[in-house]
């Protein structure tokens, strides 16, 4: 299903947003921080400005502080929780870039980002976070990681071997 749902033009223009801004916050709640917080790591491997940020009240924090043209890379499934709806307005008015990644394109939460990535995997209301749900994310997120990448090869290829290098002393 996600196959399907991917629209290239939309993963490019993520990923110049992404490649541009300044700082990247990566957002949820619930199951969906669980992808944020893997978003930022993963990102983090290449570009060291994306940061998970989980509780909703510290998010709307670091929105209220943001520079126009930082990036809210947010999670959420439904793309209709309480905490994106409350996040909107202010990202809007610090003139934040919002990228949704959310299954429902007509979400509230869709009808004002910036920018929806749509992945699938239909769930029942009574699973909550389904393993099928998850794994479509995550081949979202390793699409748009790899279109960022693409771009400068040998600077990602040098940070990597960087972080390795320091991880070395924590192998026997």
């Amino acid at each position: 299903q996600t196959h399907e749902l991917i629209k290239p033009d939309l993963i490019k223009r993520a990923a110049d947003y992404l490649r541009r801004a300044e700082t990247v916050l990566c957002m949820g709640q619930g199951g969906s921080m669980v992808l944020a917080d893997e978003a930022a790591h993963l990102f983090s491997t290449t570009y060291p400005k994306f940061f998970a940020v989980a509780d909703d009240h510290f998010q709307i924090s670091r929105a209220a502080i943001g520079v126009p043209g930082d990036v809210i890379l947010y999670f959420s499934y439904s793309g209709a929780t309480r905490a994106l709806m409350d996040l909107i307005p202010i990202a809007h008015a610090r003139k934040l870039i919002l990228i949704l990644i959310t299954r429902f394109p007509n979400s509230p939460g869709a009808q004002q980002a910036d920018l929806v990535l749509q992945c699938g995997a239909n769930e029942s209301a009574l699973q909550l976070g389904s393993a099928e749900a998850r794994i479509a994310q995550i081949c979202l997120l390793e699409i748009l990681h790899t279109e960022m990448c693409r771009h400068d090869m040998k600077t990602i290829e040098e940070r990597k071997q960087a972080i390795v290098d320091a991880l070395a002393c924590k192998h026997i």
